[in-house]
């Protein structure tokens, strides 16, 4: 054992010298970092403190890629900066069709979304059935249907909480926040 200590002297005796070198610097380092005594001072948190809210968009598969989704997507980030309300997306897979379409604006009902939004001909035909089956949420059916003049989304019988928006970002941003007000 002692002729392996003599052996390796060399780089025990190296190793040493580089921890107390490694320990200098750190000394110096932290010393240099508090620079004139005072606690250094860390900017403000930037976590958002989201209210129980939450807006939900449907779109078809090709989701925010779409170009009629991205105004709305745009507008309803608006609207949560203003309102601090959760926003989320979900798209249709597979067929689009109306009927396809019911099951993903029960399941974003289910996730308690307070106004659910519709961007699609798929998402926009389901949205009247749907609110019929959910009159506990505010559905906000943007784009061509917006266009039909009557006020219920285009899906005739639409109901009290379905509204028809035209697919601007400021529109869809305004028409967000009036629902969760009224939420």
């Amino acid at each position: 054992m002692k002729a392996w200590i003599r052996a390796h002297r060399g780089w025990s005796v190296t190793g040493g010298a580089g921890v107390v070198a490694l320990a200098a610097v750190v000394t110096v380092v932290l010393l240099a970092g508090s620079g004139s005594g005072r606690p250094r001072e860390l900017p403000p948190a930037r976590a958002r403190v989201y209210t129980e809210q939450q807006a939900c968009l449907l779109t078809g598969e090709r989701g925010l890629a779409d170009p009629a989704a991205a105004p709305v997507w745009a507008g309803m980030q608006d609207a949560s900066a203003r309102t601090h309300a959760k926003v989320t997306y979900l798209a249709m897979a597979g067929e689009q069709s109306t009927g396809a379409a019911g099951p993903y604006l029960a399941t974003l009902v289910e996730r308690k979304c307070t106004v659910v939004l519709t961007v699609g001909a798929a998402p926009d035909g389901a949205a009247a059935s749907a609110a019929a089956k959910y009159p506990g949420a505010r559905f906000l059916v943007v784009g061509t249907a917006a266009g039909d003049g009557d006020g219920d989304g285009g899906g005739g019988g639409g109901g009290a909480n379905v509204t028809a928006v035209a697919g601007t970002r400021t529109a869809v941003g305004t028409a967000v926040e009036t629902a969760l007000a009224h939420g």
